[in-house]
């Protein structure tokens, strides 16, 4: 009698199981799996299209900018002076001094060059017996194939 009382007991596990996995299949949809809209079931609920903000694209007024970082004239290698020759409108020529010049920057990282240190393993000829013998790298020399 506890035999079968265990025997439908697990039974039952089982088929509660089984039905929890069939009501999560009927209640998939597009929108909690990776199923695509024209999967959805008839009574699934239509997405609303979404409101048009009425902001416009990019920057909004009062967001602060962010802007790349100049550096001082002092540490400039070279600051070149450019001075418009003519009015871009009528082509006349320009006199004057702008006291406050628009600022453009460039950083030029200087080439990488290797410090390259060749060891040069000799290897002499014993007078007495004849055994050749290699001289062997120092220990504090990683990475190398020693012959």
């Amino acid at each position: 009698m506890g035999q079968r009382i265990k025997q439908s007991e697990k039974e039952l596990a089982d088929k509660e199981a089984e039905n929890q996995g069939l009501l999560e299949k009927t209640n998939r949809t597009s929108k909690n799996s990776s199923s695509p809209p024209s999967s959805d079931p008839l009574n699934a609920e239509k997405q609303k299209p979404k409101k048009k903000s009425d902001k416009k694209r990019g920057g909004q007024a009062g967001h602060k900018g962010h802007s790349r970082f100049l550096y001082d004239r002092s540490e400039c290698s070279k600051v070149l002076e450019h001075h418009p020759e003519t009015c871009k409108c009528c082509k006349q020529s320009l006199v004057g001094v702008d006291s406050n010049p628009y600022r453009h920057q460039i950083v030029e990282i200087p080439p990488i060059n290797p410090i390259i240190v060749e060891h040069r393993l000799h290897q002499l000829e014993c007078q007495h017996c004849g055994t050749l013998t290699r001289a062997t790298l120092p220990a504090d020399v990683n990475g190398t194939k020693k012959s």
